[in-house]
């Protein structure tokens, strides 16, 4: 997650002009509106510029002192910082948002999570600098403390143990 106190936010009383700025000074594609401390929505610098070139019939200096509230997405689904990392990559599949904003109780802004902050989470699990070995276990009762015995007697060390259903990595598929 990136906190609220690390991430630029678009005032919600702001104009077009000053939020393509604070999205230009950021680098990103988009960022969350917020009014004070509350999350209103998001807005998309690419849903600005399609807007402008395929909709407007206004100059760009008129376009600019539009208000963000015209522009902006306000139907955008949140999640709480009790959400899993599994919901959050699920909620990312499902939609097309470029983050999704972490809110309390209040609707109050906390953070945004965001794909790249998902893989390495993923890339903290499974690691890129040690070996690994990926065990493919039957679901039947033992199973697993089988493979955790055999690997203990010949001094390994388990570091993470992730599940996945087999469905998702295509091993359903595999035929020995």
């Amino acid at each position: 997650m990136i906190p609220k106190k690390e991430l630029r936010c678009i005032d919600y009383n702001s104009n077009i002009e000053q939020a393509i700025n604070v999205i230009d000074e950021t680098n990103m594609l988009s960022l969350p509106v917020v009014d004070g401390e509350k999350f209103i929505g998001v807005l998309s610098k690419q849903f600005l510029y399609e807007n402008f070139f395929r909709n407007e019939n206004c100059s760009k200096e008129d376009f600019l002192k539009r208000p963000v509230a015209d522009f902006m997405k306000d139907s955008v689904e949140s999640c709480s910082m009790d959400t899993t990392i599994e919901e959050a990559a699920s909620m990312f599949i499902a939609s097309k948002v470029r983050f999704i904003p972490i809110t309390d109780a209040d609707g109050n802004l906390m953070g945004v999570i965001t794909q790249q902050s998902i893989f390495r989470f993923y890339q903290e699990i499974f690691g890129t600098k040690h070996n690994s070995l990926m065990l493919l276990v039957d679901g039947y009762k033992g199973a697993l403390a089988r493979v955790a015995d055999i690997i203990a007697d010949a001094g390994g060390i388990i570091c993470n143990l992730v599940s996945v259903d087999n469905g998702v990595t295509g091993f359903n598929d595999l035929h020995v």
